[in-house]
């Protein structure tokens, strides 16, 4: 029988992984894995979690369409005096993406009329959002600047009707 020499291939692949793996077991001692609740990842994330849960009630999550949004505590709320058109029907895209642009992400002012809630247990509410105009802060009155600039029409619905004169001029 012929007398077997080893194979040259095996110990190009065995020497580099002797080699990485001496060099990760000397990196283990001298610098051992943080606890994970040290790491900064976690950190990150604590801190998200308070951002989070110190967000005020009345700060815009959602838009579901043009005259409703939900509110941080999953509150819905039926903007008062207008009507936008029903998603799905021409215009309503457009009303949706206005209304985002004025109040997603941002704190809103939230006055009462009549009625707590309608029907679908929706807040019904007035609603103003601060907007920045150059050095100056502004309070724009959303029912009416979604009738103003043609994305809804006034609609008297019940007895909460007090702003909406304003909301119409």
């Amino acid at each position: 029988m012929p007398s077997q020499k080893p194979n040259k291939q095996i110990f190009y692949i065995l020497i580099p992984l002797l080699i990485t793996f001496t060099i990760t077991f000397i990196l283990y001692l001298f610098f051992p894995p943080q606890s994970l609740a040290q790491l900064p990842l976690q950190t990150d994330i604590k801190q998200d979690i308070d951002n989070i849960s110190s967000f005020p009630n009345n700060y815009v999550t959602r838009v579901i369409d043009g005259d409703t949004f939900e509110l941080y505590l999953k509150d819905k709320v039926r903007l008062i005096c207008i009507d936008a058109p029903e998603l799905g029907s021409k215009g309503s895209y457009e009303a949706k993406e206005f209304l985002e642009s004025l109040i997603l992400d941002k704190e809103v002012r939230l006055e009462k009329d009549i009625s707590e809630i309608d029907k679908y247990g929706r807040l019904l509410r007035y609603a103003w959002v601060n907007v920045s105009l150059g050095n100056e802060n502004q309070e724009i009155f959303v029912n009416k600047e979604m009738v103003r600039e043609g994305y809804a029409s006034v609609f008297r619905y019940g007895n909460d009707t007090r702003r909406c004169e304003e909301i119409e001029g």
